[in-house]
């Protein structure tokens, strides 16, 4: 099973993580558009040293990146019993993780038709990607869940997990907190 495991790390994983990453960015713009009209006045109002300190995003309190850690240690249970569901799609599904991430990848470049799957193979394909699918609703709730159980906004967590991919002086703080749990 470690061996399946560490080969659904590739495409299966992808799809699951762009679902993530694509249900965190829907749900920040989506709260984005509602603070937008409040914060356009609010930004008219403010003076330009106060709209630099907005804008700098590696200004983060300790209490903030202990948020962040603790959010993303609950986003990678939340990971790991997504790939555990799929997991168990394929197999219920009676398709190889390897054929599926063929599949997959072909699907994303349109040339699904050039793999050369069985029939049998493009319908537990279609099937499995499209409960895959199903699963991103509750997906989503847990990572919203996970990222505010502690107060955190979803804003405040992509800035720093932005600031986090360029920074690496910030990772290995985060990093040092993620350990001490």
């Amino acid at each position: 099973m470690n061996i399946l495991n560490r080969k659904v790390k590739g495409i299966a994983v992808a799809i699951l993580f762009l679902g993530v990453c694509a249900v965190t960015d829907t749900a920040v713009a989506q709260k984005k558009d509602k603070k937008q009209k409040t914060q356009q006045t609010e930004t008219q109002t403010q003076s330009p040293q106060m709209q630099q300190q907005t804008q700098q995003s590696g200004n983060f309190s300790d209490g903030d990146l202990k948020q962040f850690a603790d959010a993303s240690s609950r986003l990678m249970v939340i990971q790991q019993n997504g790939e555990q569901k799929m997991l168990k799609i394929l197999e219920e599904e009676k398709l190889s993780v390897d054929k599926f991430n063929e599949m997959a990848q072909a699907h994303q470049q349109q040339k699904l038709s050039e793999v050369g799957a069985t029939v049998e193979e493009t319908a537990a394909f279609n099937k499995a990607a499209q409960r895959m699918m199903e699963l991103q609703p509750e997906m989503q709730k847990e990572v919203e869940t996970a990222i505010q159980k502690d107060g955190m906004t979803l804003e405040k967590y992509e800035q720093i997990m932005i600031a986090y991919r360029q920074d690496p002086a910030l990772q290995e703080k985060i990093n040092k907190l993620m350990t001490q749990e």
